[in-house]
């Protein structure tokens, strides 16, 4: 028998847990407090220099249960900046900008938690994704305008904001930008200043950095073109920035192989986080009525060009979990959960995915998942019934459960 490495995954501690306070004792004296449900808007913890403004997160938010840090640095230097008036913020995340005094937030998300949040804060927030038109909704551009680089999605999606933060952008408006020295932020920043004209990094806070661009008269940098490829009998069209856009990720592969003889002719079956779509897509090929969901706006388009290149039949729904799946049951789920947040390894989301399944299957009806070794799904799959290991694999394993 072989050994493997071990993969290095820090687990956050769950959201709404106690921490003790100074000279209290050991933690072991007192019961830790119970996580705050999923669905719960609640307040962001602010670093100490945006303490006086209040902003709400949630889970699935970046940066949650605190605000995103390059956001946080981004806010600091618009208030420094006495920023005023229609600021079109297009990473709008839990509206921090907006909380600045004097700024009038055109906010504009993807997140579908964020949006809840936004709409919880009373903001009239925008579904979107890098490269859609904004002048139906606005039709008079802002003067300034602000983006936080998601460098984690790759650099095609960061590519992307850059050029839809420039469509965005007046001749002599003023674009800030804001994201980690880590994830690429340097060299973004340069492409950037290329198309705007002008334009320098000012302000740095460990490695997070705000750079501030006024934009020349000029074309627009095109956007960057989607991935494709076939598998498992499907054409998979990946958008930039949605997870394993260029090719089937490990964990996916093993999961479809695993599930190979797996009937579904006629059945119910959800695919929960689609990304791409190509989990759906493989269910509907076998015959299945699909239901396909994603949090994340630029996933559920991705979804539907696969559904649609493969000339396949589905509904791909933009929903935080399953908030938009109104009254539906299902006979099979499938899922490969995510489980990091920006940088962070955060489980709430995966675990609002398994308590979804809970919900969501009819008696007899099983919930397949695949998920990286370490990640401790067991105890809470056992609520729906007893677990199986049905493979592991490479650093993985699928586990499913049926509902009695």
């Amino acid at each position: 028998m072989t050994s493997r490495p071990k993969q290095k995954i820090r687990l956050n501690r769950p959201s709404g847990a106690a921490s003790s306070p100074a000279g209290s004792g050991p933690r072991s004296a007192a019961a830790p407090a119970p996580a705050a449900p999923y669905t719960d808007v609640r307040p962001a913890r602010l670093p100490e220099k945006l303490d006086r403004l209040t902003v709400l997160t949630k889970p699935g938010v970046r940066g949650f249960p605190d605000v995103d840090a390059a956001q946080a640095l981004l806010a600091q230097t618009m208030r420094r900046d006495r920023v005023r008036g229609d600021v079109l913020d297009l990473s709008a995340m839990g509206g921090l900008i907006g909380a600045l005094d004097s700024v009038k937030l055109r906010a504009v998300e993807g997140s579908a938690a964020a949006l809840k949040v936004l709409h919880a804060a009373g903001l009239d927030a925008h579904p979107a994704i890098p490269g859609d038109p904004l002048t139906d909704r606005w039709p008079e551009r802002a003067r300034t305008v602000c983006i936080v680089l998601a460098g984690d999605r790759g650099n095609a999606y960061a590519e992307a904001q850059v050029a839809w933060a420039h469509a965005c952008t007046p001749p002599g408006g003023t674009l800030y930008i804001a994201g980690d020295r880590d994830k690429g932020f340097d060299r973004y920043v340069r492409a950037a200043g290329k198309a705007f004209g002008s334009g320098e990094t000012i302000a740095r806070d460990g490695g997070m950095r705000v750079a501030k661009l006024v934009r020349r008269p000029g074309p627009t940098p095109p956007q960057p073109d989607p991935e494709t490829f076939e598998a498992f009998g499907v054409s998979v069209v990946g958008l930039p920035g949605v997870f394993s856009a260029a090719r089937p990720d490990k964990a996916t592969t093993l999961m479809l192989g695993a599930l190979d003889s797996l009937d579904l002719t006629g059945l119910d079956v959800l695919d929960l986080g689609c990304g791409t779509g190509i989990i759906g897509a493989w269910a509907a090929r076998r015959g299945a009525n699909v239901t396909l969901v994603d949090g994340d706006l630029q996933s559920v388009r991705s979804a539907q060009a696969t559904l649609a290149a493969s000339g396949l039949t589905g509904e791909a729904i933009h929903s935080d979990v399953d908030a938009e799946l109104g009254d539906r049951t299902f006979d099979v789920i499938l899922t490969n959960p995510p489980f990091h947040v920006g940088r962070g390894v955060v489980l709430d989301v995966a675990r609002e995915f398994i308590a979804t399944a809970a919900r969501r299957l009819r008696p007899g009806g099983t919930l397949h998942l695949v998920a990286n070794d370490p990640l401790p799904y067991e105890a809470d799959l056992s609520r729906i019934g007893p677990v199986r290991e049905t493979l592991r694999e490479g650093g993985f394993k699928v586990l499913s459960v049926t509902r009695a």
